[in-house]
């Protein structure tokens, strides 16, 4: 079974990568840009610190009244900070534990691949650009509680997540245990953000 998805995900990867396009790969290289997402992240933050776009369903609407906005503002940024920095440690630890080469390093792939981003590092389980932006998506949508919000963002960290098989930096099951891995840890990260919130409800009683 395990030999039966390796080599699926060798398939895919190949299949995939072989799409590429100079067009495709800007895009797909774009997705893929850390820097590239900054004004996206500055955007999220400066809207933790806006009453009004909070959803009617958000812990901040319910206890808004109570709170100020900057407590309310500060909670949810730190709470995304929490998120990145346990998602994008973690990965590392898991990597050189588990050592699984990336696509590029695969003997089995050696010569078969377009590689517009490069090689990458030696491992790629699992993949920290899904667990970060996975993580990010899942736990804003938990905080905002908007409908339409939550949908753009979870295609946005998919597209970011199906760049990284594009790119032949990282095989599908290296994204899909990524964005599994984010989003768990959004719903622990999320649990503790509402629990802070009703201490500082209490506080404010």
């Amino acid at each position: 079974m395990t030999e039966w998805i390796l080599n699926l995900d060798r398939e895919i990867v190949l299949g995939l990568n072989a799409l590429h396009t100079p067009v495709w790969d800007s895009i797909m290289l774009f997705l893929s840009s850390r820097t590239a997402w900054i004004p996206l992240y500055v955007i999220i933050a400066a809207l933790m610190f806006v009453p009004k776009w909070y959803g009617k369903h958000s812990s901040a609407f319910r206890c808004g009244s109570r709170l100020p906005i900057w407590a309310i503002g500060l909670t949810g940024v730190l709470a995304v900070l929490l998120c990145f920095g346990i998602t994008d440690q973690l990965t590392n630890i898991v990597k050189d534990a588990v050592q699984r080469l990336r696509p590029s390093h695969d003997p089995l792939l050696e010569g078969m691949l377009a590689l517009p981003e490069g090689p990458g590092g030696l491992y790629g389980f699992f993949s920290a650009h899904a667990a970060n932006t996975f993580g990010l998506a899942v736990l804003t949508s938990l905080i905002f509680r908007r409908k339409w919000y939550s949908v753009a963002i979870v295609l946005w960290a998919a597209a970011v997540g199906f760049s990284r098989i594009y790119l032949a930096r990282h095989f599908t099951t290296d994204v899909i245990c990524g964005a599994v891995f984010g989003t768990a840890v959004a719903f622990i990260i999320y649990s503790l953000y509402a629990y802070v919130f009703s201490l500082l409800y209490r506080h404010r009683h």
